[in-house]
């Protein structure tokens, strides 16, 4: 089974195999409403022979020099994708798919909002339709970014994270005023209004949704497409600085030293580009790492069917692509041979 995307050209050769793919895993698992953190654990140790796509990439030259002279050492430049973030949207805070992590950090960020504000902005605020409804595809979600679990395990062979674990980057409770849109900070950007503009899929064919308004309002039949469309709003707007949300930038682009490595930042989000990051489903269907915004048009099985939840709630790893090499003295260069 193909369990992750590593290059872009790849994309149009997998997306039959990676749908075909990830409803048979729906069908052979049973649907769950929650998950932990050594559940998110035990399930990035077990996709990650597969979703980091772990590779030696090239070569990195070191200044090493001493009282006796200088001379050029060497190491190797290793690549590959990381767990990095747990998004998880969710109809109410009660039915938090990572309670043990969300449901507290949840109330604490209500509680200051409450606190600051003298009111509650951002009260439980997830649609739910009536049969005799006929706007049933408009969804409204609350949503939440955490740090994975996985970043904190030891650098041996990986490079070291960008995220801390269990550190929430992203909360809509306190950027309500955006997130509900009480304040159209998001009507700014041009692809807020251009038809198929920052489209997750190919528009006009297979279309997901649009990524921008960054907000937390969807028009989406499937449930599960419009999490994961909300779930890429999240990650586009935490991987960028100076975006109108309140939340903590995620370190993307750029070489920095990190835990004695020199590490290459992965890029910003980006729909519809593996190098834009993969997804993993955590709740309610652990799933192999994909791309959303796959084209099952021509099927009668839709991407998400036999994984809907009756609370609504989802969670979704983000699988972002680092590079990096030991530090041995003074960057000088580095030969680059891998995919990234």
């Amino acid at each position: 089974m193909a369990r992750c995307l590593p290059t872009r050209s790849a994309a149009p050769r997998l997306t039959a195999l990676l749908a075909a793919g990830l409803v048979a895993c729906a069908s052979e698992s049973n649907a769950a409403e929650a998950t932990t953190t050594a559940a998110l654990l035990a399930e990035a140790v077990a996709s990650y022979p597969t979703c980091s796509v772990w590779h030696v990439s090239g070569i990195c030259f070191w200044l090493r020099c001493t009282p006796v002279g200088c001379s050029v050492k060497t190491s190797t430049r290793f690549s590959h994708f990381a767990p990095d973030l747990v998004v998880s949207t969710y109809h109410d805070v009660a039915t938090h798919p990572w309670p043990e992590v969300g449901i507290p950090l949840e109330a604490a960020s209500r509680g200051l909002v409450g606190t600051l504000l003298g009111f509650d902005l951002a009260d439980s605020a997830g649609t739910h339709s009536r049969a005799d409804r006929t706007d049933k595809q408009r969804r409204f979600r609350d949503a939440d970014a955490i740090g994975h679990p996985a970043a904190g395990l030891p650098d041996l062979v990986t490079c070291p994270s960008a995220v801390s674990p269990f550190m929430p980057y992203f909360q809509s409770s306190l950027d309500a005023a955006v997130w509900r849109s009480f304040l159209p900070a998001e009507l700014l950007f041009p692809a807020s209004w251009v038809p198929g503009l920052r489209e997750v899929g190919t528009w006009p064919l297979n279309t997901w949704g649009n990524l921008y308004p960054r907000t937390g309002e969807i028009v989406q039949q499937h449930e599960v497409k419009a999490a994961a469309v909300l779930s890429q709003r999240i990650a586009d707007f935490v991987t960028r600085p100076a975006q109108p949300h309140i939340y903590t930038y995620v370190a993307s682009g750029g070489a920095t030293m990190r835990r004695g490595q020199l590490v290459w930042d992965p890029p910003p989000a980006m729909e519809n580009d593996p190098m834009g990051g993969l997804w993993q489903m955590n709740v309610a269907v652990p799933t192999p790492c994909h791309v959303f915004g796959l084209n099952d048009t021509g099927s009668p099985i839709s991407y998400g069917d036999a994984m809907t939840t009756q609370s609504g709630s989802y969670a979704y790893t983000l699988w972002r692509p680092y590079a990096c090499c030991r530090d041995r003295g003074i960057f000088i260069g580095h030969i680059q041979f891998g995919m990234w």
